[in-house]
């Protein structure tokens, strides 16, 4: 880059959770910043939050399931700014806690849409910016949950979470990685995955009881309750040239919890 200009990144899922603390994160660490998500109240409310720390913010609301809202709205964004050279897919989040004899196909491709085929919209939309500049960094968030299928602490009675749909679409995420790093190595671009532990936000406290949140602080190394920003570090180290060779790869932040 020319000057003083700034890298851009795009954040998904960003106006609430793990999503705006990425956010602030990668605004803290001297990127320009572009914030996209569905929800209204809470865009209006990052904006406002992050008004005089990054004035030059950019933000869209958008639908990530949608192929015509992904495309139009980041092609604005990416004229706007100029360039693009950081994507955090991070939208995404369980939908259903249906065991699968008791889902619907609708419901499971539902949890698919949003969970991997959002990435992939997202991603198809900054590749052009990023293979002009010759250089990019998409980090798509996975979950290690992928690694366990769910932990067995939320299945001991009387729980029962069953996100079959989230898990598989996770999986994706982490195929989906792998599969363009190798694809977009020889442009330059880095592909990777962060995969955070069960992080209690306050849409996952509104579908886990207190006990859920105990029981997966139990099977953890650290005993604390892993908190949005915990995944930050990872996801700003992804987006700096400190991981310049880095690619292909998922960086597990989940304070010990899928050791085994």
């Amino acid at each position: 880059m020319a000057g003083t200009e700034r890298p851009v990144a795009i954040v998904t899922g960003a106006a609430q959770g793990m999503g705006r603390a990425h956010l602030m994160g990668l605004s803290r660490a001297g990127f320009r910043v572009a914030c996209v998500d569905h929800a209204a109240d809470a865009l209006d409310a990052v904006i406002e939050d992050l008004r005089l720390e990054a004035p030059d913010l950019l933000s869209a609301l958008v639908d990530v399931t949608s192929e015509e809202a992904v495309e139009g709205s980041f092609a604005r964004l990416i004229t706007e700014a100029g360039r693009c050279d950081v994507l955090v897919n991070n939208a995404g989040g369980a939908t259903t806690g249906k065991g699968l004899a008791d889902m619907a196909l609708g419901e499971f491709e539902a949890e698919l849409r949003l969970n991997l085929t959002s990435q992939f919209l997202c991603i198809r939309a900054v590749l052009p910016a990023m293979k002009r500049q010759g250089a990019g960094s998409i980090i798509n968030i996975a979950s290690t949950s992928v690694f366990s299928g769910i932990t067995a602490a939320l299945h001991r009675p009387p729980l029962s979470a069953n996100l079959v749909g989230y898990v598989a679409a996770k999986g994706g995420v982490v195929g989906l990685t792998r599969a363009l790093a190798r694809e977009l190595g020889p442009t330059g671009i880095r592909v990777n995955a962060v995969a955070p532990g069960f992080t209690p936000t306050p849409r996952v406290k509104a579908t886990f009881p207190a006990e859920a949140v105990a029981r997966m602080v139990s099977d953890q190394a650290f005993a604390r309750v892993q908190e949005p920003d915990d995944a930050t570090g990872a996801v700003i180290f992804l987006a700096s040239s400190a991981s310049r060779f880095v690619t292909g790869q998922v960086i597990r932040v989940d304070g010990g919890g899928s050791m085994g």
